[in-house]
């Protein structure tokens, strides 16, 4: 998917100095006659006095051929004028845009439909490439809390009773997996993180040799050590058999515990059959091709972890931290294209704002008791 984002010619430009414009407070015949300077063709240059037609640049799609197709063509407008005809239907509004206004200009004609679109709907609009088409797509950003990163630790496991620890740990990788979550290990923040730890000790003159070595350590065990066998065992077989049955029927002797339980069958309600993916939610509305910065993508901010406490995973959020001043994150966003079959008009839920919540209070009572 590519984002054509608000193209930048915005409507028909006039020439600085059109033909018909008289010098300001004269009228002919006030000013002396001056002699014409000619070309040394001795005719006018008459391109110098002509009205400057607007030019507008096609917008082209490059293909993994080496070809490119042109997607600011009559066709793509026609196409995008019945879509944007038909929703205008839908919301019981005709479209401010008589289709016998169109121009020479292919691409004018879609910015200024696109303009017409922006103001009609409540929603934000984008031109995508869908299909090797130009399409309208509406979306809004879900109330998602700025700057969080939502990451879901598994050291705290260690503190639990073994019944307790199998069921929360088998919640845990239904969880990841249903939510196509990733581990700390497959982003470039991890990689970031271990050379910095691995140099840091060569340039920072605070670090004692024991943390030096501690940090060598805990390298080592992110790569190939407990840390690592720890994190691909969540990718494997389940932890506890009748998952469902055993955590209704279980219940702990501590009370810490009983709690944390109560909390794992709540958010059982974000996984299973027909429960959306947050990943399915996002959706980057200014998408470049070759960004100075890349955006923070939601596998990022919402992802599997060993710890959030450890020197690693605390450097990784200094970095993400410090990209965030200069880029910005994907959060949750509902989009819809339109098309000219298109039956319904926009609606969003609130899917991401309740996993938001539920997230936050289990997070914050592993860190509490654990």
């Amino acid at each position: 998917m590519c984002t054509a984002y608000r193209m930048p010619v915005t409507g028909f430009g006039t020439a600085n100095r059109p033909r018909t414009r008289k010098p300001d407070g004269h009228q002919p015949g006030d000013v002396a006659q001056k002699r014409k300077a000619f070309a040394a063709t001795r005719c006018s240059n008459g391109f110098l006095t002509e009205r400057i037609h607007p030019i507008a640049l096609d917008y082209y799609l490059e293909r993994s051929n080496d070809t490119s197709m042109n997607l600011t063509t009559p066709e793509s407008f026609d196409y995008l004028y019945q879509s944007a005809v038909n929703y205008a239907r839908l919301l019981d509004v005709r479209l401010p845009f008589p289709k016998k206004s169109r121009s020479r200009y292919p691409r004018l004609d879609i910015v200024r439909l696109f303009e017409v679109m922006d103001n009609l709907v409540p929603e934000s609009v984008n031109l995508e490439v869908v299909e090797d088409k130009l399409a309208f797509c509406l979306y809004r950003h879900h109330d998602w809390p700025d700057h969080t990163l939502f990451w879901m630790p598994l050291d705290f496991a260690r503190n639990l009773s073994t019944p307790t620890r199998r069921l929360v740990l088998e919640f845990i990788r239904r969880f990841m997996l249903h939510h196509n979550m990733q581990d700390l290990k497959e982003t470039y923040y991890y990689e970031m993180s271990c050379d910095d730890l691995e140099s840091r000790p060569s340039y920072d003159e605070d670090i004692t040799p024991r943390e030096a070595q501690a940090m060598k350590k805990l390298v080592e065990s992110y790569e190939q050590g407990r840390i690592d066998r720890m994190l691909k065992r969540m990718w494997k077989r389940p932890f506890c058999p009748g998952f469902s049955r055993q955590l209704a029927e279980y219940c702990p002797e501590r009370e810490v515990e009983r709690k944390l339980l109560a909390l794992v069958k709540e958010g059982t309600v974000f996984i299973g059959k027909g429960v959306p993916s947050i990943m399915s939610y996002q959706y980057d509305w200014a998408h470049e091709e070759e960004p100075d910065f890349r955006p923070i993508p939601l596998y990022e901010q919402v992802m599997l972890v060993y710890s959030i406490r450890d020197v690693l995973a605390e450097n990784m959020m200094d970095i993400i931290s410090s990209d965030q001043r200069e880029t910005y994150s994907l959060s949750p966003v509902t989009c819809m294209r339109l098309s000219p079959q298109t039956d319904r008009l926009f609606c969003m839920d609130d899917f991401p704002e309740r996993f938001a919540r539920w997230f936050g209070k289990f997070t914050a009572y592993i860190e509490q008791h654990f």
